[in-house]
């Protein structure tokens, strides 16, 4: 199927790719063709690297309304910015698993493919985008809520399992 010529052309998509870009491909690792994003180095900053990441991406989500593409699309994005996003509030492991998950370049993939026709856009469903975007929401503060949780047991010398 050839690409609609729109999609490569439209400002949403374009802000789509260059924020993808930036968080997950931005510069080359020296010695080697692997390129990283500043998302990984996001995940560095302690308390609020990975939640910050998780908002960059639920906006390439909210563009992906936008630009028509469907739920189903809209629901695979969505969850591999979840799974990004609790591997990544992991320490250490998280971080190394940025490097490679690259959540935001998959997305970008997936928008690319599927609107890659005319016909397969979408109206934006609105209801179904805030829907995904709270679940987002509440699943940075469950995990949140989860971390301060065993925290406060382990300092306090509690079992929290």
């Amino acid at each position: 199927m050839q690409e609609h010529d729109s999609t490569k052309s439209d400002p949403a998509f374009t802000r789509v790719r260059r924020l993808s870009q930036f968080l997950d491909n931005a510069v080359t690792i020296p010695g080697t063709s692997y390129r990283v994003g500043i998302d990984p180095l996001l995940g560095l900053v302690p308390g609020m690297g990975d939640y910050l990441g998780a908002v960059l991406s639920g906006y390439i989500i909210f563009e992906g309304a936008r630009l028509g593409a469907s739920r189903a699309t809209l629901i695979r994005m969505f969850f591999n910015v979840v799974l990004e996003t609790i591997i990544g509030l992991i320490p250490g492991l998280g971080d190394i698993f940025d490097v490679f998950w690259k959540a935001n370049a998959k997305n970008q993939s997936l928008l690319e493919k599927q609107l890659a026709s005319a016909e397969t856009r979408e109206k934006a469903d609105w209801l179904f985008l805030i829907a995904l975007l709270l679940g987002l929401v509440v699943i940075i503060i469950g995990i949140t809520s989860l971390s301060f949780w065993i925290l406060i047991s382990v300092i306090q010398g509690s079992p929290f399992l």
